[in-house]
């Protein structure tokens, strides 16, 4: 009895102790989330009026949405535009990271140095320094179509000179227009991926090669299966990352709404996108641990 009464004991001093580590996160979590959370669920269907030291509302039911969804020509269209880029998106991304992740795990001279040079401007990016450096060259894109005349490489006009037909030069014309901002997207999935890469055991990989297997068969029933559950994770991440861009047309909109104080109508256009994205993300996941996940358990 006193031996199970001392486990039982240890066990709740680990409990509390495990508690009070994130007690600090949940009161974050109640006051700077939970209630702005639901306060902007309210705030959906009212018109807000921000007043000196007062908020005040009135309940307009389902206005917004009906505004958003029957008379906005443009929103449905940002939604539509929002789930397209999705579908052309992830699976670059998802792969581009695996293969920048397989070379940079790989031994080799100067791997150090490599991955400094690949992750510095992921870091880079949200600093003080290129907040400073916000010039119209540093802003300016890689690539341009030709007509908005911002730029640096014209890639419309060596498509032209290529003599490349129609439908496959759009097609080159779009994936180069995407390349940058793709590559640039990679970062936090590579280091994920990364870290999968060096959980794999090494004693997997000798077996294979006691067996006759060649590094593509490597590829597919050694290193991608056991990355399962990191590719969910990346999945998951990569979707919300898109769908939560400032570039993304539903949220610049919205937001530019919210600083014009127009709170009722862009908590309706966010709270609308947040269900159809919660609905994509879900089937996704779904999808991919029963045709996926499964077969590779």
């Amino acid at each position: 009895m006193r031996k199970k009464r001392s486990k039982k004991g240890l066990l709740a001093k680990r409990r509390r102790a495990g508690y009070g580590f994130v007690a600090h996160w949940i009161i974050g979590l109640v006051l700077f989330f939970a209630y702005p959370l639901v306060s902007s669920i309210w705030y959906s269907f009212n018109r807000v009026k921000v007043e000196p030291g007062n908020i005040s509302t009135e309940f307009v039911g389902m206005e917004y949405f009906r505004k958003i969804l029957a008379e906005d020509p443009n929103y449905l269209n940002h939604v539509r535009d929002s789930l397209g880029t999705i579908f052309y998106s992830l699976p670059v991304i998802i792969a581009l990271s695996l293969i920048l992740a397989v070379l940079l795990n790989q031994k080799f001279r100067g791997r150090t140095v490599f991955r400094t040079i690949f992750f510095l401007p992921i870091i880079m990016s949200g600093s003080v320094v290129m907040n400073l450096l916000n010039s119209e060259f540093v802003t300016m894109p890689l690539f341009t179509s030709g007509t908005s005349g911002s730029g640096i490489i014209d890639y419309t006009a060596i498509i032209r000179s290529l003599n490349v037909p129609g439908l496959l030069g759009n097609i080159l014309a779009f994936l180069l227009s995407h390349t940058i901002s793709l590559v640039w997207s990679c970062g936090v999935q590579t280091i994920l991926f990364l870290a999968g890469l060096q959980s794999i055991p090494d004693s997997l990989y000798e077996v294979s090669k006691i067996e006759g297997a060649n590094k593509w068969e490597e590829f597919w029933w050694i290193t991608v299966p056991s990355l399962r559950h990191i590719i969910s994770l990346v999945l998951i991440y990569t979707m919300i990352e898109l769908f939560t861009d400032m570039k993304n047309k539903v949220v610049s909109t919205a937001y530019g709404l919210m600083v014009a104080q127009n709170f009722g109508e862009s908590s309706a256009m966010l709270w609308f996108y947040f269900v159809i994205v919660l609905a994509v993300i879900g089937t996704v996941y779904v999808l991919y641990n029963r045709y996926c996940v499964k077969k590779w358990e």
